[in-house]
């Protein structure tokens, strides 16, 4: 009996310890300008144009400490999965406004505690046109943890910075140009015999 009840309280302390070892990201990349952090828009690759509302959903990757992956105006940049050092979080967010992410959504880092220190993010981008991109990596050196308001991207660092789309083939577009390569090959092939 007394074994179970000490299980139990350990058990439930453990929760307690385990649920507050978490910290806490406004995922807005427009409140940063009044709340003390940077703003950054998403732009098209060519022409530099600001992507319109509402036509890419943003994810959230993040790694712990100080990671440099860095974004350049070229497609083949843009197009490559970001780093595998990166861990997705299950979070995405719509545009809402021309070219920002701007729907307050507050996410949870699992396993950041107050202790832990800088915390590396990036911004991956999926359109519903076919576009993909992100941003190059930025560091926060530190945010807040639950019961403390989220913390705001740029308020401890230099804010998400440039954020790119590039439109891409998909891929059944790539399976067609193949097949249809092929099928020029026997037809070639045959006038020849």
């Amino acid at each position: 009996m007394k074994k179970s009840v000490v299980i139990a309280v350990l058990g439930a302390a453990g929760f307690a310890v385990s649920s507050y070892g978490q910290g806490v990201i406004q995922f807005d990349t427009y409140a940063g300008s009044y709340n003390g952090g940077s703003i950054a828009q998403v732009s098209q690759l060519a022409g530099g144009a600001v992507v319109a509302d509402g036509i890419f959903s943003g994810e959230l990757y993040y790694a712990f400490g100080t990671v440099s992956d860095p974004v350049s105006a070229t497609a083949a940049s843009i197009t490559q999965a970001i780093s595998a050092q990166f861990t997705a979080l299950p979070s995405s967010v719509t545009a809402v406004i021309g070219g920002y992410i701007q729907d307050g959504t507050q996410v949870q880092i699992p396993g950041y505690t107050a202790t832990t220190g800088p915390i590396t993010f990036e911004i991956g981008f999926v359109g519903s046109n076919g576009q993909i991109g992100r941003s190059g990596s930025f560091t926060e050196s530190s945010i807040n943890v639950l019961g403390v308001p989220a913390t705001t991207f740029g308020a401890n660092g230099p804010g998400p910075g440039q954020m790119l789309v590039a439109s891409v083939p998909e891929p059944t577009t790539l399976a067609l140009a193949g097949l249809g390569g092929l099928a020029s090959l026997i037809a070639l092939r045959r006038k020849q015999a």
